[in-house]
């Protein structure tokens, strides 16, 4: 099974993660969002004379007309109109000070939201955990160091399901995280470990993979293994470029590691590159071929067992650094001996996460965050506690109906996910009228924005710059949840979810658009 290739974005997906960028990253969204909040048989056949094949085309889907002399009949001739009629919807808008309803079809049905599931995930954890939420990764040492930099005695790290430790805030460098340990256990004096390297993965669970996402897309970096210790988001990029004509094809791991081994037939001159990994192994395959002129393919390929990919990653880097360790590797739930004392920590604020789970739609970074949600509230980092908390929160604080919702996953990727368009607008309502508002929307996607896909649609004025809203893709749901600004200055909440559609997505997508494009040229 071949895979998707991901594309290296140079300019959301790889920023350094220093202070510099942190806030000018900072100023970027609030920019963003000030501009949002204001302004026959074998015979027969061969006696009959041949013709050319000729191209059908599919036959159009309806036309939605847009009709109607309000903005309350126009909206309500889209939501009822042919692709509506043809599709299960549940859909709602509001204005989002007032709750004034504007249109609504079926505003109560739960549906499967795909992506859009993500804004139950950011938003809760946003109110629940706060503005100043940091996930940790902390390295401890015990024992005496002599004058020789050597420590008799082991390092421990202790992790809490930090996403961000790989290249895409690190300038696609996969270890800069570890580097950065190996230079601080240097300014600490030690060079030399005589007991072991422990990884405590106890914050979560050990079911890394949801038992509902699809059997057989598990190697795609959008089903990436879940645990407490993430590297490079749970995958291995895997970098294949040419060489000489008629020779192996250059095939490269980022990081550098030996926990994936290669079988490669890949050879240089013409054709694309196959990259694939054998299923319940860490053995990644390359064949076919790659012009002679070309660039780099890069391709993320999930890993199994997260937790040891991490050690066995972390410890090559150490060793690469100039650090070494006479013992083992110790992977173990808990090291709760008394005399650990730190020695450096990785902290990456809460509305990091939250802007690549909505602006990238990351997966792998939702179900980390659903995790440490069950984890920091219910002291079990699982799937079970995580939703169980959002759901909590929703029901009990937003008021949500409980048979609109259903949360299996955080990214949305399980088909058992359940939300109504009402549940949508009670969390776009509450979360517009929150301290956190500006975290929160600015993490969206916006029309027009050229680091999202949401951004090729409503690209040009008067409709680039007034949606802020999170998409929605599994075959058969498309989803489009959140905010947008009409002329008259006023915000509207909406939420348009469509299952089980009879036409292409494109006519989806034009409905959702043209709702849209009412609400900013007569809302």
């Amino acid at each position: 099974m071949a895979i998707a290739l991901r594309a290296n974005d140079g300019k959301g997906i790889l920023l350094s993660m220093t202070p510099r960028r942190t806030q000018c990253l900072a100023a970027a969204l609030l920019f963003i969002i000030l501009s949002f909040f204001h302004p026959a048989d074998a015979d027969a056949a061969k006696k009959r004379p041949r013709r050319k094949a000729r191209r059908r085309a599919v036959p159009a889907a309806p036309a939605d007309i847009v009709t109607g002399n309000t903005l309350q009949e126009r909206l309500a001739s889209l939501m009822n109109g042919p692709t509506a009629r043809a599709s299960d919807t549940s859909i709602k808008i509001v204005e989002v000070e007032s709750g004034q309803v504007v249109g609504e079809r079926n505003a109560n049905l739960p549906l499967a939201p795909a992506s859009n599931t993500k804004l139950f995930s950011t938003g809760a954890a946003v109110d629940l955990l706060g503005p100043n939420f940091e996930v940790t990764t902390t390295v401890y040492a015990r024992g005496n160091i002599d004058a020789a930099g050597t420590l008799d005695g082991d390092v421990k790290i202790v992790g809490h399901g930090d996403p961000t430790i790989g290249g895409r805030f690190h300038d696609g460098r996969a270890t800069a995280v570890i580097d950065d340990w190996a230079t601080d256990l240097k300014r600490a004096g030690i060079k030399t470990v005589r007991g072991n390297l422990i990884f405590e993965y106890g914050y979560m669970d050990t079911e890394y993979v949801h038992p509902t996402w699809p059997a057989d897309q598990l190697i795609n970096w959008y089903e990436a293994p879940v645990s407490a210790f993430s590297m490079q988001e749970g995958c291995v990029q895997v970098r294949v470029l040419p060489s000489r004509p008629g020779k192996p094809c250059i095939v490269q791991f980022e990081p550098p590691t030996s926990y994936v081994t290669l079988q490669n037939s890949c050879v240089t001159g013409r054709g694309l590159p196959f990259i694939t990994r054998f299923n319940g192994s860490n053995t990644i395959l390359v064949r076919g071929g790659v012009p002679t002129r070309s660039g780099p393919t890069e391709v993320f390929v999930s890993v199994e067992n997260p937790i040891q990919y991490f050690a066995t990653a972390t410890n090559e880097t150490f060793v690469r650094d100039g650090i070494n360790f006479q013992g083992q590797i110790v992977v173990t739930p808990r090291d709760n001996r008394p005399d650990w004392r730190p020695i450096t920590q990785h902290a990456t604020p809460l509305n990091v996460i939250v802007y690549v789970i909505n602006k990238k739609s990351q997966n792998h970074y939702a179900e980390q965050l659903i995790k440490i949600l069950g984890a920091e509230k219910k002291k079990e980092g699982s799937w079970a506690a995580g939703t169980s908390t959002v759901t909590e929160w929703l029901t009990g604080k937003l008021g949500v109906p409980a048979d609109e919702f259903h949360q299996a996953d955080g990214s949305g990727m399980s088909r058992d996910n359940r939300a109504s368009a009402n549940a949508f607008i009670h969390l776009l309502r509450y979360m517009w009228k929150s301290p956190s508002r500006e975290d929160f929307v600015s993490s969206l996607p916006y029309s027009g924005d050229p680091d999202a896909k949401f951004g090729r649609r409503l690209k040009n004025p008067p409709f680039a710059r007034q949606v802020y809203a999170k998409t929605g893709y599994i075959v058969g749901v498309v989803g489009l949840s959140g905010y947008v600004r009409g002329a008259s200055g006023k915000v509207y909440a909406f939420s348009f979810v469509f299952n089980n559609y009879h036409v292409g997505v494109y006519a989806v997508y034009r409905v959702q658009d043209e709702m849209l494009k009412e609400l900013i040229k007569n809302g």
